[in-house]
């Protein structure tokens, strides 16, 4: 049985023992082979480092298939698309869970909560000199380390210079510039572009929000005062010029009236009088009862004439 056994194993040299050897060869170098390709994402570069020179790649590389020696060397990827980071009250908004909010301190003392949100990414020729500083820490970890942490210590010691009015309004704009501005030289010193840095919301204690309300319902009520007085005084002007519109027209009215009647008034005369009195005449003489008659010359008005 053995003997027969023996005989049916392929013999050193046999076609069938050189082919097994060549298929077990094929399989090791295409195991190799696709160890050693890495695909390295869109939006990403590359930084390669080799384990047994302990040396990091001068260069990232573009996105795409990358050859490495899989026993030597490993690849670490960067995002250099723009990042976004919040820092919010509400916990299903931000990245950490629960209140991740920046609190700072007014000048006057009072805490506020601030809802910020950060858009970052890496230089992408500075990506490699990132890999060592960080120990080849993924993004995650230079994420927190830079982008939280030195927001949380930057920010309220730039806000502690406001009252908390101006920074809820008035001077909002000048105090994210000034945050923006110190966030950005320190996020450049790790090798990061800070693309904006904003403050979405500002929470105010409760009794701050009321004092809020009620000097916005103040303001609003005195605009609509001033508005009120300035509607009122329009109309005033307006009225006025309407009555001195009429006041100029009855005076050219009057004024016409004056020229016509003197006019009409150099335009009697004496002839005309007695024209007028022979037009209307009737040709009978008055008549009176129960008394004399009164003795009245006519011929002057009949025949036009005056009699002395």
């Amino acid at each position: 049985m053995n003997r027969n056994a023996n005989l049916n194993l392929p013999r050193p040299g046999s076609r069938i023992g050189v082919l097994t050897i060549i298929a077990l060869v094929a399989l090791v170098l295409l195991g190799f082979v696709f160890a050693s390709w890495r695909n390295i994402r869109p939006g990403y570069v590359g930084i390669v480092f080799d384990k047994a020179s302990h040396d990091v790649t001068a260069s990232a590389l573009e996105p795409g298939w990358a050859f490495i020696n899989p026993f030597t060397q490993s690849i670490q990827e960067y995002p250099i698309t723009i990042q976004t980071y919040e820092m919010v009250l509400k916990g299903n908004e931000g990245v950490v869970a629960g209140d991740d909010s920046i609190k700072i301190q007014s000048n006057e003392g009072q805490q506020l909560n601030l809802d910020v949100v950060i858009q970052y990414q890496v230089k992408r020729s500075e990506a490699g000199i990132l890999y060592q500083d960080w120990g080849g820490a993924d993004i995650g970890v230079v994420e927190d380390r830079v982008v939280r942490q030195y927001t949380r210590s930057q920010v309220p010691v730039i806000a502690s210079s406001y009252t908390w009015e101006q920074i809820v309004s008035s001077k909002r704009a000048e105090l994210v510039k000034l945050m923006e501005e110190g966030l950005r030289t320190e996020f450049a010193r790790r090798h990061l572009d800070l693309v904006s840095f904003g403050i979405r919301e500002v929470h105010l204690p409760e009794a701050l929000q009321q004092a809020l309300t009620n000097k916005i319902q103040a303001q609003q009520q005195a605009e609509q005062q001033r508005y009120q007085l300035e509607q009122a005084r329009i109309r005033a002007e307006q009225d006025q010029v309407e009555a001195q519109g009429k006041a100029n027209a009855l005076l050219v009215q009057a004024e016409a009236q004056a020229q016509a009647n003197l006019k009409l008034a150099q335009s009697v005369t004496e002839g005309l009088i007695r024209y007028q009195q022979i037009q209307k005449w009737d040709g009978k003489l008055p008549v009176f009862t129960g008394g004399a008659t009164p003795l009245i010359d006519a011929t002057g008005i009949i025949s036009g004439t005056t009699q002395p």
